[in-house]
C-alpha cells in the first residue's frame, strides 16, 4: 500500500497584543482556579471557572496560533481539562466535604477525560479521512455523495469545544461547596457528561458517514470527470494563498478562451480561497501523484510564477510548457534565469523581449511570444462604468498611491514605503484638492518590520477609512468548511459575471463622499486594481507591473525613486518610467505630476503613447485574440 503524506498548514504566527494577552489571561485563570481551590474559596473558584470557559470559547477565534502552539508543547485542551478536573478534587479535599461527594466528582472526572480522549481521536480520524490527496472543483462527479463537513466547533476546534461543558462540572462543584449540598455537583457532572457525549456521538456519525468516500473511489470519480472534460490546456499554480492574486489575475481571461482548460492547484487553502469560476479545478498535493495523473489530451501548460513544484508538471512530455507570469515590469525578478526551463515565454510587448536580451539570461528570442495583456482589454469598459458612478467629486483630483512590496530577494529600494513614502503622502495631503486612494501590494511589510510600521503610519495618516471587502455572490450562502466541501459545491457564477457585478459595486465604494476628504485605504488583493485605475486621475507607484497596466488608461503617472538615482540612471534602469514623472520626496516631480493630472501641462504624454506600444503591444488585434492564437498554436503542437 502506498503511503501518502498529508501536510497541515499551521496558523499564521501572531504575536500581537490581543493573542498574547489572551494567552496570558488563560494561564492566569488556570492559576487562579488552582489557588482558589487550595485556599479554598468556592465563589472565587466559580468566578475563575467562568472566566476560563469564556477564554476557551474566544481563544480559537481570536488567537488560533496560540491554540495550535499550546497543543504542540503539551498544553492542549485535553490537558487543560484535566487540570480543571484536578482543581475540583482539590477544592473538595480542602473544603472537608463528606466522603460520598467524591463519588460523582471522580465519576464525572474520569468519564469526561475518557470521552474527551475519544472525541479527540475521532476528530483527528475525521480530519484525516477528509484530507484527500486529489480533489476537484467544478467537475461533475456523480457519485460518491460527499457528506458535508461538521461545523468548525466540532471540526477544527473539536478538542476545545469538548472542554466547554467543564463549566457545568466545575461550577457545580463550586456551588455545592458554597451551599453545602452535593446536588449541584451531581447535576453539573451529569450535564457535562451528556453534552460531551453528544459531541462525541456526532463525531462518530461523521466518521461512519465518510466510509463511503474512500480515496480510491473519489480518485476514480475525478479521473472519469477529467476524461470527459479532456482538457487541452492547464494552468499550474504551485504557491499558497499569500500569492493567490498571481493566479486570480488570469482567471477571467481563461474563461474567455475557447479551449477546454483546467486549473491545477497544489495547496489546500488555495483551493478553498480561489474565487468563483467556471474553469474546472484539480487539486493534487503530492508531486508523485501529479506526475502520474492521466491527462492524455493535455497539449499546453501555463505557469504564472516560478514555484518550486512547477517541476512536477514540467517533467511531462508531449506538452508545451509556457511561462506567462502575473505582470510585466522592470523588476529584476522578471529576468529570472529559470525562464530557460520553459518551452516558450509569453510576454505583453516587445519591451519584455528586449529586457531578456539585455539581461543575457539565455532565453532564445524565437521562444518569446508577444500576446499583450488580455486582462486590460476590459479596462476601458470598466473605466466608463466606474467613472459614471462617481458623484460629489467637487473638482477633486484622485491620486492612486500603489507601492510595491520588499520582494523575495535582497535587492534594496524595491518599495518606497519606509523610504520617503510618508513625506510624499504628507505633500499630497497638503494639497486641498487632492484625494488619495492607498492600495499597497498584498505582501507589503511581510519581510521588513520597518516597512510594516511605515505602512501602519500611512494608514493612520489617511484616517484609517478602508473600503470593505467585496462580497462574492458565489459565497453569500456561506463559506465551505473544508476543502472536501469544495468538491461537491455547485458552480454558482462565473468570474466574468462576478467581475461585472463588482465593477458597479466598486464605483459606489470609491465615489467621493460630498463634503468629505474621501481618502481611502483599499485592501488588496480582494479589491480589484482595475477598479482603482478607473477611479483615479493619476497614479503614483513604485517600479512594478502596476505602471505597465496603468499605461492602458493613458493617464499620467509618477514613479517613486527610493534609491535616489539620477534621472538619467533611473530611466536607463527602468524604461517603464520614461512615460511618467520621476518623484523624489524633495523634487518637483510630484508638482509636475499633479499639474498633468489637473490638465495644465503634460509633457510626458507623447512618451506614454510610445511606451504603451512597447510594453503592451499594438492595440489591434486585441490582446485576447492574440492569446487565443497563441493557445491554438500550442494546442496543435505535436512533439
Amino acid at each position: 500500500m502506498r503511503l501518502i503524506q498529508i501536510t497541515e498548514r499551521a496558523p499564521a504566527p501572531d504575536t500581537g497584543r490581543v493573542p498574547l494577552g489572551l494567552a496570558g489571561m488563560l494561564a492566569l485563570a488556570h492559576l487562579a482556579l488552582l489557588v482558589t481551590a487550595l485556599v479554598p474559596t468556592a465563589w472565587g473558584f466559580l468566578a475563575a471557572a467562568v472566566v476560563l470557559t469564556a477564554l476557551e470559547v474566544v481563544l480559537p477565534r481570536r488567537a488560533p496560533f496560540v491554540v495550535w502552539a499550546s497543543g504542540r508543547v503539551g498544553l492542549g485542551a485535553p490537558w487543560r481539562g484535566l487540570v480543571r478536573g484536578v482543581a475540583v478534587l482539590a477544592l473538595l479535599l480542602r473544603s472537608d466535604v463528606p466522603r460520598e461527594w467524591y463519588v460523582p466528582a471522580f465519576a464525572g472526572l474520569i468519564t469526561l477525560v475518557a470521552l474527551r480522549a475519544a472525541g479527540g481521536g475521532l476528530a483527528e480520524l475525521l480530519r484525516q479521512r477528509r484530507k484527500m490527496p486529489v480533489l476537484s472543483r467544478g467537475l461533475p462527479l456523480g457519485s460518491p455523495r460527499i457528506p458535508r463537513a461538521l461545523p468548525v466547533i466540532l471540526g477544527r476546534d473539536a478538542e476545545e469545544t469538548l472542554g466547554w461543558p467543564d463549566l457545568l462540572f466545575v461550577g457545580g462543584a463550586a456551588l455545592a461547596v458554597a451551599v453545602g449540598s452535593p446536588d449541584s455537583l451531581t447535576v453539573g457532572a451529569a450535564a457535562a457528561v451528556v453534552l460531551v457525549l453528544a459531541g462525541v456521538a456526532t463525531l462518530a456519525c461523521a466518521v461512519v458517514a465518510m466510509r463511503r468516500v474512500s480515496r480510491p473511489r473519489l480518485r476514480a470519480a475525478i479521473d472519469r470527470a477529467l476524461a470527459d472534460l479532456a482538457p487541452e490546456m492547464a494552468v499550474h499554480f504551485g504557491s499558497g494563498p499569500d500569492t493567490l492574486y498571481q493566479l486570480e489575475a488570469w482567471v477571467e481571461t481563461l474563461e474567455r478562451l475557447d479551449v477546454p482548460t483546467l486549473l491545477i492547484l497544489r495547496d489546500r487553502e488555495t483551493l478553498r480561497l480561489l474565487g468563483p469560476t467556471t474553469v474546472p479545478v484539480l487539486f493534487v498535493e503530492p508531486g508523485t501523484v501529479l506526475m502520474e495523473q492521466p491527462l492524455p489530451h493535455l497539449r499546453v501548460a501555463l505557469y504564472v510564477s516560478h514555484a518550486v513544484n512547477n517541476l512536477h508538471l514540467l517533467r511531462r512530455r508531449g506538452v508545451r510548457h509556457v511561462f506567462v507570469g502575473h505582470g510585466d515590469s522592470d523588476k529584476g525578478v522578471t529576468t529570472n534565469p529559470f525562464l530557460k526551463a520553459y518551452d516558450e515565454v509569453w510576454v505583453a510587448g516587445p519591451a519584455a523581449r528586449e529586457r531578456f536580451e539585455e539581461a543575457g539570461i539565455g532565453v532564445d528570442p524565437a521562444r518569446v511570444v508577444e500576446i499583450g495583456r488580455p486582462q486590460l482589454d476590459q479596462v476601458a469598459g470598466r473605466d466608463d462604468v466606474v467613472r459614471a458612478s462617481r458623484t460629489g467629486g467637487e473638482g477633486r483630483l484622485t491620486v492612486l498611491f500603489a507601492p510595491t512590496w520588499e520582494g523575495y530577494g535582497d535587492e534594496p529600494h524595491q518599495t518606497s514605503v519606509g523610504a520617503g513614502a510618508r513625506e510624499l503622502l504628507e505633500r499630497l495631503l497638503a494639497e486641498p484638492d487632492v484625494r488619495v486612494l492607498y492600495r499597497p501590494h498584498p505582501l507589503l511589510g511581510s519581510r521588513d518590520p520597518a516597512v510594516a510600521r511605515a505602512h501602519r503610519e500611512i494608514v493612520a495618516a489617511l484616517g484609517g477609512a478602508q473600503v470593505p471587502r467585496p462580497v462574492s455572490p458565489a459565497r453569500m450562502s456561506g463559506p465551505n468548511r473544508d476543502e472536501l466541501d469544495v468538491v461537491s459545491a455547485p458552480v454558482r457564477t462565473s468570474r466574468i459575471e462576478e467581475v461585472t457585478a463588482q465593477a458597479a459595486w466598486a464605483g459606489e465604494q470609491l465615489a467621493i463622499p460630498p463634503g468629505q476628504a474621501g481618502h481611502l485605504v483599499v485592501p488588496g488583493p480582494h479589491f480589484s486594481l482595475y477598479a482603482c485605475f478607473a477611479a483615479a486621475d493619476i497614479l503614483l507607484a513604485d517600479v512594478s507591473s502596476v505602471i505597465t497596466d496603468f499605461l492602458a488608461s493613458g493617464r499620467p503617472y509618477g514613479v517613486t525613486n527610493p534609491a535616489g538615482l539620477t534621472d538619467a540612471d533611473f530611466a536607463a534602469r527602468y524604461p517603464s518610467s520614461r512615460g511618467g514623472y520621476l518623484v523624489d520626496p524633495d523634487s518637483d516631480g510630484l508638482v509636475r505630476l499633479l499639474a498633468a493630472g489637473r490638465g495644465q501641462a503634460d509633457p510626458a504624454a507623447a512618451e506614454r503613447a510610445v511606451l504603451r506600444a512597447q510594453l503592451l503591444g499594438p492595440p489591434e488585434p486585441p490582446a485576447l485574440e492574440r492569446m487565443r492564437k497563441a493557445v491554438a498554436g500550442s494546442v496543435s503542437y505535436l512533439p
